[in-house]
């Protein structure tokens, strides 16, 4: 992801009074979220409309885009993680208020805990009714989940097959890390379930927000899992649980902001000597796993896509043991989005084009009366904004750019009135039990250098089909190698090994080599992060684990 200073000329000027957001309170009495999470039921083309709303930005690969040759891979095989927690009897109807702040989080787990601990069932009878039903709950969502990440640093081309780094810093943070094998599974303090969360900041302007937000969200993100049993097929728990993440990405980054506008105002009282604070922001998702349902939150134009294993023939390759197919893929938060550049336009932001001219462009209307429908006259245009008094008296500079519509940091944006918003999406989609899912996570280093220019949706595809086609031939070899016979009509995906994630990781980040899905005679390449999540049926995990 790159920013981009300019030097428009007479740009008009537009004086707006700053205006300091008010202090978020998780207790406060705040309407609902208008827009309400989405639950899909995961049925082939059930979230056309989700697909319909990605952003075909992403078809032509940004230019000035550089990466290096490091490569990081992280291996997890979740299957065999305990789940031993004792029966306690507590109702999962209770009625969920608010998350506590994280620095309270721990005290009240362990009150939570003593609570349960004394209304433990103690008749022989229940005790016994209560573990039969306690493996069979464990047994119900045992999917023996196993993941890999893998990171290449952004580059540019020099002789001789040499590599200059494009930054400093790398600029893609995510958790878990190499040194935190463990952490993305952690035991439910109620249920005793496991949950899994990955996270993934792509930074610009500099390393610093996707380090904060990756620090700050972990925790705050399992606070709000932990909170309460969550019963998601109650629409109220899923809308609740959505206005508690909106809640805390609007919190957080307005302690980034605050802390953000503290240096600036320090580094311009002291007649703007020594170092200049850091202007930078960062796209932020979330995906979580918590019973049969995959959460995604999304700020940004890193992308989640979610495939699905179908019994059916279909693809680009033409490889019957690929099968894989698109069932969710997050929206990239471009300017040209119908909600989004409505945002921009109301609150004082200017469309300028790659070259720092204005960009020429119809009526932006509000999309009450728009519907999702994007504005074509918008794709690949920058966001810039106008100095006002807010700007002034912070001493920040505003010659710079975005070509995104909603950030996470980004002080000059986020100074009110906001001309860049930090509201995630909130997708639920329900997992079938039945069904194997293949779970990308990656950053637009691997999503803006995609080989076909076709929609987001049929690019998604693409990368399952090869992702699915790799699963296969490796599943087949390790088949081979042990002796065994291979048949292509009916691959056992339970073949999957960490090891071979590890490998299937390591070819998505290497864009420069792999011909099949990624263009080729490129010079440059931006920060590259790409988490594989395979989540297979519950019954292919249970003998695993001995439920």
């Amino acid at each position: 992801m790159a920013t981009s200073i300019i030097n428009p000329n007479q740009i008009e000027t537009k004086s707006v009074k700053y205006i300091q957001n008010k202090e978020y309170s998780p207790t406060s009495s705040s309407s609902p979220p208008q827009n309400e999470g989405i639950i899909q039921e995961m049925e082939p083309n059930c979230s056309e409309s989700n697909n319909n709303n990605n952003n075909n930005n992403n078809n032509n690969v940004k230019k000035g885009m550089t990466r290096s040759d490091t490569v990081e891979t992280l291996i997890v095989d979740d299957g065999s993680v305990p789940l031993e927690v004792e029966a306690t009897a507590s109702s999962s109807d209770d009625s969920p208020t608010s998350p506590k702040s994280t620095s309270s989080n721990n005290s009240n787990k362990n009150k939570k805990s003593n609570n349960n601990n004394n209304n433990r069932l103690t008749s022989n009878e229940s005790d016994t009714t209560a573990q039969i039903n306690k493996k069979t709950i464990l047994s119900q969502y045992n999917r023996a989940i196993k993941w890999s990440v893998a990171t290449e640093r952004g580059y540019e081309k020099g002789p001789n097959k040499t590599r200059k780094p494009i930054h400093n810093f790398m600029e893609d943070f995510h958790f878990p890390t190499l040194d935190d094998k463990n952490a993305a599974v952690h035991t439910h303090p109620v249920s005793g379930l496991p949950v899994y969360i990955w996270l993934l900041a792509d930074g610009h302007g500099g390393h610093e927000a996707p380090q904060f937000f990756i620090r700050e969200m972990r925790m705050a993100m399992e606070d709000i899992v932990d909170f309460h049993d969550w019963n998601w097929e109650k629409k109220e728990e899923c809308q609740l649980f959505e206005r508690f993440i909106k809640d805390k990405y609007k919190e957080i980054d307005k302690k980034f902001c605050d802390m953000k506008t503290k240096q600036f105002k320090a580094w311009k009282a002291s007649g703007f000597k020594g170092e200049k604070p850091l202007d930078d922001g960062c796209t932020f998702i979330v995906n979580i796993i918590y019973k049969n349902m995959h959460i995604n939150c999304n700020v940004g134009d890193s992308r989640t896509v979610l495939g699905r294993r179908e019994n059916i023939k279909r693809g680009l390759f033409s490889h019957r043991e690929s099968v894989w197919s698109q069932v969710f893929g997050s929206r990239d938060h471009a300017p040209e989005l119908s909600d989004m550049a409505y945002h921009i336009s109301q609150n004082g932001g200017i469309f300028l084009n790659q070259n720092g001219s204005k960009r020429v462009h119809g009526a932006i209307v509000s999309p009450a009366k728009r519907g999702t429908k994007s504005y074509s006259d918008l794709v690949g245009t920058r966001i810039y904004r106008a100095v006002n008094q807010g700007i002034s008296d912070i001493g920040i500079s505003n010659m710079r750019t975005l070509n995104m519509g909603a950030t996470m940091g980004d002080l000059l944006f986020k100074i009110e009135p906001a001309v860049l918003t930090n509201e995630p999406d909130v997708t639920f989609n329900k997992l079938n039990t039945n069904k194997d899912y293949l779970l990308v996570i990656a950053s637009d280093g691997v999503w803006d250098y995609l080989k076909y220019d076709y929609s987001a949706t049929q690019m998604n595809n693409n990368l399952l089909e090869f992702l699915g086609l790799s699963m296969s031939a490796w599943c087949q070899k390790k088949k081979a190698a042990e002796g065994g016979k291979v048949d292509k009509k009916n691959i056992n995906l339970n073949e999957i090994t960490p090891e071979i994630l590890e490998d299937i990781a390591k070819i998505i980040v290497q864009r420069d080599y792999v011909k099949e899905i990624y263009c080729q005679g490129l010079e440059k390449f931006d920060d590259c992060t790409a988490f594989l999540v395979f989540i297979p049926a519950v019954n292919n995990g249970a003998k695993q684990n001995n439920l």
